[in-house]
């Protein structure tokens, strides 16, 4: 494993992702590259931070999701880094922008909703009916190829869990 000296960690953000070994960056430049231009090193560093158990992840994962500034893929780790620290936050922006978002960013709301036994009937109440009514817009557009984003058995586990 190559141990960096300061002066390459100026330049990690110009290195091609699979060269970089995050398990040995500091906590203060992952945040930085998480933050950055390069979404392939901004998903691996939020990843590691994520990975570390680090106080920074959540609200580095907030400010990916708040700015837009990235791609659906890092969109994806963030809600997902997010949901994990800091679940009223994550369901508050799922609640914003399950209406509209990313079709690969509603798929991993389901996904993540899914996977969760213990949501809030407060949170149920808002949230759910918002995705299911997205999902049957997007079904009756039959001309919609993006839907192919969302998972046949992530949507009827969806279904099953909370279209009663």
């Amino acid at each position: 494993m190559h141990q960096f000296d300061e002066e390459e960690w100026k330049h990690l953000s110009i290195m091609n992702d699979e060269d970089i070994d995050y398990s040995v960056v500091p906590e203060p430049i992952l945040e930085k590259l998480a933050l950055g231009n390069e979404l392939y090193i901004a998903n691996s560093a939020l990843v590691e931070l994520w990975m570390r158990e680090t106080l920074s992840a959540a609200p580095i994962a907030a400010e990916i999701l708040v700015t837009g500034h990235s791609d659906r893929y890092l969109q994806a780790t963030a809600l997902r880094v997010l949901f994990e620290r800091d679940r009223s936050t994550a369901l508050r922006y799922m609640q914003e922008q399950a209406p509209t978002c990313d079709l690969y960013t509603l798929y991993k709301m389901m996904q993540l909703l899914t996977e969760e036994d213990g949501l809030s009937s407060s949170n149920k109440a808002s949230l759910i009916p918002s995705i299911l009514e997205r999902l049957k817009i997007l079904e009756s557009e039959e001309t919609n190829e993006d839907i192919d984003f969302i998972d046949l058995e992530v949507k009827e586990a969806f279904f099953q869990k909370y279209n009663s």
